[in-house]
């Protein structure tokens, strides 16, 4: 083993670095143009048309859903608390079953462009706005905190300041990334996100990788040795407790196994972001295939993040002098990841994974964008237009749309990075408070339409807003009651779901009549087993 003196801190992009960015950008611009040039509708630039290949859809929901936050937020969390996520895969084929045999068959039944349209119809326009306006909101936060966390990640990793604003460079980076992404998206579509979301995928494979295999070949260790060193680190790395009663306990392996469950079971039955992906694809067969897909490499990407935080572990409570001054491997975990790809990789390596980073900021901006846009367009614009005429084409206003959605989430982004540095707030921390605070109420209204035929919307909106409550309550409980103990944020999508759905089911015996109403015919088995819902015009 070479010794311990021979490591050194290499920071700085190099000429080799600059150039694999410039080639990735001018790649990934080259895709959105290509596929650019082919749209003449709403349907080609929201839904590609619904002819997008299974196994491209499949990736592209992956690293939809595996954004920077998952991606340094992991081996980060892993580092600083163990293998405790990991054991959340356990949820894997229960939340599947759901998945492959409730929502698929389904949302594909809808022919939709906008899940919310199934909304109005099912209940009124009302709960179809409220639909919309949490799910805007989920990913407005969402993005915002991606931008964030890539631009912290590639101000750690390039190395030095730039002479504009010496010491605020990540403000300079989540602008150069909003301005990219609006650019891109408003070109591109759906068809060019998917296929980036595939090259995205193999670059982020290609990162954690690098650093998998550097620790064992520096170090001469392996995976046994990291889980032995996490463990006589902490005891807590390795020994997670089964189940508690006291829900103020953070980490157990039933939160764990539910969190895993119910935010997989909620995106993909209520997430724009998910279904237009789905919806996408040429048929139920396909978009079961991509869902598989989808699972097996989500598998493999976070056995292999959760494997790179033990390595990193083990590497910097070896080689604590690479850390930089007044860094703690249980202080700066999050940090940790893009700071060993920075200063410890190959020359060129360290521009290949900002093109990663910057792939993944960007497509979680395209993704979340184009999202928003495809549920604006269809969901809200048109009531306010209803009679007057029109002054740009569809296909144009998508794309004005899109360029100012863009705007807005990167100045939510600076808001965010301000938070950061003021409160002090980890990636793991933020993620419930500013997003999926909205994802179990989301979800609800799905769950509820699909199988209540008993409820209307007065009972659905009650129920969602009581969820909301709860969410907040949950999510800020510390902030609003002044405490330093709060309830664990693994349960915080779990028990507004559950609030919002036992609500539903109660108020469906208390103040629905319960008689014949049209939503009776819109429920999951009149859907599934019955004819598909035709898409409305927006016109």
């Amino acid at each position: 083993m070479p010794p311990e003196t021979s490591l050194a801190i290499d920071s700085g992009l190099k000429m080799l670095d600059y150039a694999v960015i410039v080639l990735y950008m001018v790649s990934t611009f080259g895709i959105a143009v290509w596929f650019g040039r082919k749209q003449e509708t709403t349907e080609d630039f929201f839904v590609g048309s619904r002819r997008m290949p299974w196994f491209a859809v499949g990736l592209s929901i992956l690293a939809t859903l595996f954004s920077t936050l998952t991606y340094l937020g992991m081996p980060g969390y892993t580092i600083k608390n163990g293998i405790a996520l990991l054991l959340g895969f356990m949820a894997v084929p229960f939340s599947m079953t759901v998945v492959f045999f409730l929502w698929i068959p389904f949302f594909m039944r809808l022919r939709v462009t906008s899940a919310y349209e199934y909304l109005e119809r099912r209940f009124n326009y009302g709960v179809r706005l409220i639909g919309a306006t949490l799910f805007i909101l989920l990913r407005l936060g969402w993005m915002s905190m991606v931008v964030y966390a890539a631009s912290m990640a590639l101000d750690r990793i390039k190395g030095g300041d730039f002479v504009f604003l010496p010491g605020h460079d990540i403000f300079w980076w989540i602008g150069a990334v909003g301005v990219a992404a609006a650019i891109y998206t408003s070109v591109g579509g759906i068809q060019a996100m998917i296929w980036t979301d595939v090259l995205q995928c193999v670059l982020l494979l290609a990162g954690v990788l690098m650093v998998i295999f550097y620790v064992m070949i520096v170090d001469q260790t392996g995976p046994l040795d990291w889980l032995s060193i996490a463990a006589n680190h902490s005891k807590d790395h390795i020994a997670i407790p089964l189940f508690s009663q006291d829900i103020t306990v953070e980490i157990t392996i039933a939160w764990v196994v539910i969190n895993n469950f119910f935010w997989t079971i909620c995106t993909h039955g209520s997430d724009q972001v998910v279904l237009q992906r789905y919806f996408s694809t040429s048929s139920q067969k396909a978009a079961r295939s991509s869902y598989i897909i989808n699972e097996i490499v989500n598998f493999s990407m976070a056995m292999l993040l959760g494997l790179a935080g033990l390595a990193l572990l083990a590497f910097y409570l070896k080689h604590g002098q690479l850390l930089p001054a007044g860094w703690t491997i249980a202080h700066d975990a999050d940090k940790l990841f893009p700071h060993f790809l920075g200063t410890q990789l190959p020359v060129g390596c360290a521009g290949l994974i900002i093109a990663a980073f910057l792939c993944d900021a960007m497509q979680t901006l395209e993704s979340g964008v184009n999202s928003i846009t495809a549920v604006a367009t269809n969901d809200i614009v048109p009531r306010l237009r209803q009679g007057r005429p029109r002054i740009v084409s569809e296909l144009t206003f998508a794309r004005l749309t899109t360029i100012l959605i863009t705007a807005l989430v990167t100045a939510n982004a600076f808001f965010v990075a301000h938070l950061v540095v003021v409160h002090k707030l980890t990636l793991v921390a933020m993620m419930p408070k500013f997003f999926n605070l909205f994802v179990g109420p989301l979800a609800s209204l799905f769950v509820i339409g699909m199988f209540f035929p008993r409820c209307t919307a007065r009972s659905a909106i009650v129920a969602v807003l009581l969820s909301l409550c709860v969410s907040v309550n949950w999510s800020w409980y510390k902030e609003i009651y002044g405490t330093k103990v709060g309830p664990t944020f693994f349960l915080s999508i779990a028990v507004p779901w559950i609030t919002s759905v036992t609500t539903a089911f109660l108020l469906s015996f208390v103040i629905e009549k319960g008689g014949d109403h049209p939503g009776r015919k819109l429920t999951w088995f009149a859907i599934v087993k019955g004819q598909p819902l035709e898409a409305e015009d927006p016109a």
